[in-house]
């Protein structure tokens, strides 16, 4: 009896980290708020002309050395796009005001600071860069 609910809660848990992960890296249209530099508790020319990568993270999280990377492959393709970071682990009220539920995040703005995609956990970089070709395609 003892093995047969050792191994349902082992099933449980790998069913529970397997949806997890499948929301993880996830895209989504984001809502068009305007979002200004001061209201993530950034300088005023934190954000980039043409777009933003608004960039949630933590100096807990490991993943968001990776996602850094990939961030700065993309901005690096798209002149006047800039890569804004929020440590969540100083300012933790900024989660529940942007519903930032999982790190590393990433929101998508345009040149006008609106939000155009939601990137929920660690990116792909071919997904990062079909959004910003959708709110700053190269000149």
């Amino acid at each position: 009896m003892a093995v047969l609910l050792a191994l349902l809660a082992v099933l449980a848990a790998t069913g529970v980290g397997i949806a997890w992960r499948r929301g993880d890296g996830t895209t989504k249209r984001g809502s068009g708020e305007r979002i200004r530099p001061a209201e993530v508790a950034l300088e005023d020319d934190a954000f980039g002309p043409r777009g933003t990568l608004l960039f949630f993270t933590a100096d807990h999280d490991v993943r968001s050395v990776a996602v850094r990377d990939a961030l700065e492959q993309a901005a690096a393709a798209h002149p006047g796009v800039r890569i804004a970071a929020v440590d969540l682990g100083r300012r933790g009220d900024l989660a529940g005001r942007y519903a930032v539920t999982t790190l590393p995040s990433v929101f998508v703005l345009d040149g006008d600071g609106r939000l155009r995609f939601r990137m929920k956990g660690a990116p792909r970089l071919a997904d990062v860069l079909a959004a910003l070709e959708s709110v700053a395609p190269p000149p």
